[in-house]
Protein backbone atom coordinates (compact mmCIF):
# COMPACT_ATOMS: atom_id res chain seq x y z
CA UNK A 1 0.00 0.00 0.00
CA UNK A 2 1.28 3.36 -0.89
CA UNK A 3 1.13 6.15 1.71
CA UNK A 4 -2.51 8.27 1.51
CA UNK A 5 -2.42 11.53 0.57
CA UNK A 6 -4.85 13.87 1.97
CA UNK A 7 -6.49 16.38 -0.49
CA UNK A 8 -7.39 19.97 0.55
CA UNK A 9 -10.94 20.80 -0.77
CA UNK A 10 -10.46 23.21 -3.57
CA UNK A 11 -13.44 26.26 -4.70
CA UNK A 12 -14.44 24.03 -7.76
CA UNK A 13 -15.98 21.33 -5.35
CA UNK A 14 -19.46 22.35 -4.67
CA UNK A 15 -21.41 19.85 -2.08
CA UNK A 16 -23.35 18.64 -5.05
CA UNK A 17 -20.46 17.80 -7.68
CA UNK A 18 -20.60 14.12 -7.23
CA UNK A 19 -24.73 14.40 -7.86
CA UNK A 20 -23.88 16.38 -11.08
CA UNK A 21 -21.39 14.42 -12.20
CA UNK A 22 -23.29 11.00 -11.73
CA UNK A 23 -26.31 12.34 -13.64
CA UNK A 24 -23.92 13.20 -16.22
CA UNK A 25 -22.27 10.24 -16.07
CA UNK A 26 -25.27 8.02 -16.46
CA UNK A 27 -27.30 9.95 -19.09
CA UNK A 28 -24.24 10.47 -21.48
CA UNK A 29 -23.12 6.64 -20.89
CA UNK A 30 -26.22 4.72 -20.19
CA UNK A 31 -24.03 3.42 -17.04
CA UNK A 32 -25.28 3.08 -12.99
CA UNK A 33 -23.47 6.06 -12.01
CA UNK A 34 -20.78 4.96 -9.12
CA UNK A 35 -19.76 8.04 -7.40
CA UNK A 36 -16.73 5.99 -5.65
CA UNK A 37 -15.81 5.73 -9.46
CA UNK A 38 -15.71 9.44 -9.81
CA UNK A 39 -13.99 10.23 -6.77
CA UNK A 40 -11.39 8.17 -7.43
CA UNK A 41 -11.33 9.86 -11.03
CA UNK A 42 -11.31 13.58 -9.36
CA UNK A 43 -8.95 12.38 -6.58
CA UNK A 44 -6.47 10.99 -9.54
CA UNK A 45 -7.13 14.58 -11.11
CA UNK A 46 -6.04 16.67 -8.24
CA UNK A 47 -2.93 14.72 -7.70
CA UNK A 48 -1.56 13.90 -11.24
CA UNK A 49 1.20 16.67 -10.81
CA UNK A 50 2.42 14.60 -7.50
CA UNK A 51 2.57 11.58 -9.22
CA UNK A 52 4.12 13.11 -12.79
CA UNK A 53 6.78 15.01 -10.62
CA UNK A 54 7.25 11.20 -8.25
CA UNK A 55 7.63 9.34 -11.69
CA UNK A 56 9.94 11.67 -13.03
CA UNK A 57 12.16 11.95 -10.18
CA UNK A 58 12.76 8.45 -10.08
CA UNK A 59 13.44 8.20 -13.97
CA UNK A 60 15.90 10.97 -13.45
CA UNK A 61 17.75 9.58 -10.19
CA UNK A 62 18.16 6.60 -12.25
CA UNK A 63 19.56 8.54 -15.11
CA UNK A 64 22.21 9.47 -12.92
CA UNK A 65 23.07 6.66 -11.05
CA UNK A 66 23.61 4.89 -14.20
CA UNK A 67 25.61 7.46 -15.19
CA UNK A 68 28.23 6.88 -12.44
CA UNK A 69 27.64 3.58 -12.66
CA UNK A 70 26.04 3.46 -8.56
CA UNK A 71 23.38 1.08 -10.14
CA UNK A 72 25.39 -1.42 -11.78
CA UNK A 73 24.83 -4.33 -8.80
CA UNK A 74 23.53 -7.88 -9.10
CA UNK A 75 21.80 -8.78 -6.82
CA UNK A 76 22.34 -12.13 -5.02
CA UNK A 77 22.37 -14.17 -2.62
CA UNK A 78 19.75 -14.43 1.15
CA UNK A 79 19.20 -11.23 3.26
CA UNK A 80 19.87 -8.73 0.22
CA UNK A 81 23.61 -9.78 -0.69
CA UNK A 82 24.67 -8.12 -3.68
CA UNK A 83 27.76 -7.43 -6.06
CA UNK A 84 29.12 -4.97 -7.92
CA UNK A 85 29.71 -5.66 -11.23
CA UNK A 86 31.96 -3.55 -12.81
CA UNK A 87 34.74 -3.99 -9.91
CA UNK A 88 36.15 -6.55 -7.91
CA UNK A 89 34.55 -5.68 -4.73
CA UNK A 90 33.90 -8.49 -3.04
CA UNK A 91 29.93 -9.37 -1.65
CA UNK A 92 28.55 -6.80 0.57
CA UNK A 93 25.83 -7.71 2.68
CA UNK A 94 23.09 -5.17 2.78
CA UNK A 95 20.15 -5.17 4.88
CA UNK A 96 17.30 -6.66 4.02
CA UNK A 97 15.04 -4.20 4.42
CA UNK A 98 17.28 -1.57 2.15
CA UNK A 99 16.41 -4.36 -0.25
CA UNK A 100 12.48 -4.20 0.51
CA UNK A 101 12.70 -0.61 0.13
CA UNK A 102 14.27 -0.39 -3.25
CA UNK A 103 12.13 -2.98 -4.45
CA UNK A 104 8.87 -1.38 -3.02
CA UNK A 105 10.21 2.12 -4.99
CA UNK A 106 10.46 0.17 -7.97
CA UNK A 107 6.62 -1.34 -7.63
CA UNK A 108 5.65 2.51 -6.75
CA UNK A 109 7.33 3.61 -9.67
CA UNK A 110 5.36 1.39 -12.50
CA UNK A 111 2.14 2.30 -10.87
CA UNK A 112 2.78 6.23 -10.35
CA UNK A 113 4.01 5.38 -14.39
CA UNK A 114 0.61 3.54 -15.50
CA UNK A 115 -1.26 5.87 -13.92
CA UNK A 116 0.47 9.44 -15.26
CA UNK A 117 0.28 7.77 -19.04
CA UNK A 118 -3.39 6.43 -18.48
CA UNK A 119 -4.76 9.95 -17.38
CA UNK A 120 -2.24 11.98 -20.54
CA UNK A 121 -4.25 9.33 -22.65
CA UNK A 122 -7.19 10.01 -21.88
CA UNK A 123 -6.95 13.33 -21.38
CA UNK A 124 -5.50 14.24 -25.23
CA UNK A 125 -8.57 12.08 -26.64
CA UNK A 126 -10.83 14.36 -25.58
CA UNK A 127 -12.62 15.46 -28.30
CA UNK A 128 -14.40 18.71 -27.12
CA UNK A 129 -12.01 21.38 -27.35
CA UNK A 130 -13.61 23.55 -24.28
CA UNK A 131 -13.51 20.41 -21.87
CA UNK A 132 -10.16 19.93 -23.42
CA UNK A 133 -8.43 22.73 -22.05
CA UNK A 134 -10.32 22.63 -18.98
CA UNK A 135 -8.62 19.45 -18.17
CA UNK A 136 -5.16 20.89 -19.18
CA UNK A 137 -6.10 24.06 -16.89
CA UNK A 138 -6.88 22.36 -14.30
CA UNK A 139 -5.83 18.95 -13.94
CA UNK A 140 -2.50 17.68 -16.04
CA UNK A 141 -1.18 20.92 -17.76
CA UNK A 142 2.75 21.84 -16.61
CA UNK A 143 1.71 25.15 -14.65
CA UNK A 144 -1.39 24.54 -11.99
CA UNK A 145 -4.08 27.18 -12.53
CA UNK A 146 -6.96 27.70 -9.98
CA UNK A 147 -10.20 27.16 -10.53
CA UNK A 148 -11.47 31.50 -10.91
CA UNK A 149 -8.19 31.93 -13.24
CA UNK A 150 -9.74 28.90 -15.19
CA UNK A 151 -13.10 30.15 -15.39
CA UNK A 152 -11.38 34.16 -15.89
CA UNK A 153 -9.37 32.34 -18.96
CA UNK A 154 -12.05 30.59 -20.50
CA UNK A 155 -14.52 33.26 -20.91
CA UNK A 156 -11.65 35.35 -22.94
CA UNK A 157 -11.96 33.32 -25.33
CA UNK A 158 -8.74 33.13 -27.78
CA UNK A 159 -10.14 31.73 -31.28
CA UNK A 160 -13.19 30.84 -33.29
CA UNK A 161 -13.09 27.24 -32.02
CA UNK A 162 -12.05 28.22 -28.47
CA UNK A 163 -14.75 31.03 -28.00
CA UNK A 164 -15.31 32.22 -24.76
CA UNK A 165 -18.08 30.27 -21.97
CA UNK A 166 -19.55 31.74 -19.34
CA UNK A 167 -18.56 29.97 -15.25
CA UNK A 168 -22.11 28.03 -15.52
CA UNK A 169 -20.94 26.57 -19.04
CA UNK A 170 -17.35 26.39 -17.26
CA UNK A 171 -18.72 24.33 -14.69
CA UNK A 172 -20.85 22.23 -16.60
CA UNK A 173 -18.12 21.22 -19.04
CA UNK A 174 -16.18 20.41 -16.14
CA UNK A 175 -18.10 18.03 -14.46
CA UNK A 176 -18.94 16.31 -17.72
CA UNK A 177 -15.56 16.23 -18.66
CA UNK A 178 -14.79 14.29 -15.49
CA UNK A 179 -17.44 11.76 -16.20
CA UNK A 180 -16.11 11.10 -19.36
CA UNK A 181 -12.65 10.61 -18.00
CA UNK A 182 -14.09 8.72 -15.50
CA UNK A 183 -15.87 5.81 -18.11
CA UNK A 184 -12.34 5.86 -19.49
CA UNK A 185 -10.05 5.10 -16.69
CA UNK A 186 -12.74 2.87 -15.30
CA UNK A 187 -12.20 1.07 -18.80
CA UNK A 188 -9.52 0.80 -19.09
CA UNK A 189 -8.56 -0.22 -15.30
CA UNK A 190 -6.98 2.33 -13.84
CA UNK A 191 -9.03 2.95 -11.20
CA UNK A 192 -8.38 -0.64 -10.18
CA UNK A 193 -5.42 0.96 -8.65
CA UNK A 194 -7.04 3.28 -6.34
CA UNK A 195 -8.90 2.33 -3.00
CA UNK A 196 -10.85 4.19 -0.68
CA UNK A 197 -10.14 2.81 2.92
CA UNK A 198 -12.66 2.87 4.79
CA UNK A 199 -11.45 1.47 8.55
CA UNK A 200 -11.09 2.54 11.95
CA UNK A 201 -10.01 5.67 12.28
CA UNK A 202 -11.13 6.76 9.01
CA UNK A 203 -14.16 9.34 8.43
CA UNK A 204 -17.08 8.34 7.13
CA UNK A 205 -16.29 9.52 3.82
CA UNK A 206 -13.33 7.01 3.75
CA UNK A 207 -9.28 8.28 2.66
CA UNK A 208 -8.66 7.45 -1.35
CA UNK A 209 -4.94 6.24 -1.54
CA UNK A 210 -3.01 4.48 -4.18
CA UNK A 211 -2.90 0.47 -4.22
CA UNK A 212 -0.91 -2.39 -5.67
CA UNK A 213 -3.09 -5.38 -6.65
CA UNK A 214 -2.26 -8.96 -7.37
CA UNK A 215 -4.29 -9.27 -10.48
CA UNK A 216 -1.35 -6.79 -11.80
CA UNK A 217 2.41 -7.05 -12.71
CA UNK A 218 2.64 -3.48 -13.38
Amino acid sequence: MIELLQTSENDFDSKDDLVEISRIYQVQFFENPDEEDIRKTKWLLKNFRTFKNLKESYEDAQKRKRSDGLDDFDLTGMGGAVKRLSTNDLISNIPENVMIAREMRQTNYKIYKFVVEAIIHASNNIANIHEHKIVQLLFVGDKEVKYKDAVKYMRNGYSETLYSIEATTFAEKRRRVIASLANTLLFNGTLDYITIDYGRGRNHEGEIGLRTTNSRDG
